[in-house]
């Protein structure tokens, strides 16, 4: 799997001379948004790369502390921890490319110890000089990116607080005002804009095949993808609850009223609408494939899209 164009003339704009050894498409949350993007990987470093939002990670290989993956069903972890903060970066891929990027970091590590135990004095000292110098240029670049509008990303952590709380539910009243076809013209165009990344695009019939015919169904987007926008505003004129509180969409694909908090949520965390940290909206639902044991044969199929709301709030 290829990283996206857009995202790719966006790192060689700003960084000619990186050279590009691996490329995938892969997304982030990142202070409880979630980034689809794409992973570039070179001999020296990886960037995370979100041409649309302006988002760059760049990270060498000797900042890194630790890389570890998970393995699941339909997609894979890769949770990179790095420099003298122990910052955390975690990637999610649908594809095996995480598989490269793990060995690649094993493959410096290797060198590095052994560049570490042939050091000599003026080896040593000639390391320190340069690590003195590439400390300077992040620096210079950390300056940067707080003075302009491009920014450039280095810090992706916040520290979790004791008096947050959280909420996940699906959104109710879908069925209602043309909302649910709303939602699905606003997801289509999304996928035209290639906003997702697509579980089984890449998938021959037989690894498809493999992965289906014990049962299940493979989506053609991701649970972890979601639609930006989405906010929570009371319905103070709703004559069958006081407590009402809408979930609406605004962002470059449309703006209406998607539907509602469901009532038992929406009476607990009305008084703290005020306070609301961050609302992430995951899609479910779409095209999907499963096996048909009878005709022995894939098969397409369509459920309705919906949304999964995640809410942080202070209390």
């Amino acid at each position: 799997m290829k990283g996206k164009a857009k995202d790719k003339l966006y790192l060689l704009n700003k960084f000619p001379n990186f050279e590009i050894i691996i490329e995938a498409t892969s997304s982030s949350n990142i202070d409880g948004t979630i980034y689809t993007g794409s992973v570039f990987l070179s001999y020296d470093e990886f960037t995370f790369v979100v041409s649309k939002k302006k988002l760059l990670y760049k990270i060498p290989w000797s900042h890194v502390n630790s890389l570890t993956s998970q393995k699941g069903i339909l997609s894979n972890k890769t949770i990179i921890v790095y420099d003298q903060n122990s910052r955390k970066l975690t990637l999610q891929f649908t594809s095996n490319e995480f598989v490269v990027l793990e060995a690649l970091y094993k493959v410096f590590c290797y060198f590095n110890e052994k560049i570490n135990k042939t050091n000599t004095p003026e080896l040593q000292d000639k390391i320190e000089s340069l690590e003195n110098e590439n400390k300077k240029l992040l620096l210079k670049l950390e300056e940067k990116s707080n003075s302009s509008d491009d920014k450039l990303v280095l810090e992706h952590s916040k520290d979790e607080n004791n008096n947050l709380s959280y909420e996940n539910f699906v959104v109710v009243g879908l069925n209602y005002d043309n909302r649910r076809s709303r939602l699905k013209k606003m997801i289509n165009d999304m996928k035209k804009n290639e906003e997702f990344i697509y579980l089984y695009e890449d998938l021959k019939r037989s690894e498809l095949i493999d992965e289906l015919e014990f049962g299940g169904k493979l989506f053609e987007i991701a649970n972890f993808e979601s639609v930006p926008g989405v906010y929570l505003e009371r319905d103070i004129d709703n004559p069958y609850d006081t407590n009402a509180i809408k979930v609406n969409i605004s962002n470059d694909y449309g703006k209406f009223n998607v539907g509602y908090v469901p009532k038992e949520i929406a009476t607990v965390i009305n008084q703290y609408i005020e306070n609301i940290n961050t609302c992430t909206a995951y899609i479910y639902g779409g095209k999907y494939k499963e096996f048909d044991w009878i005709e022995e044969k894939l098969v397409t199929k369509e459920k309705p899209y919906g949304l999964n709301l995640m809410i942080s709030y202070y209390k």
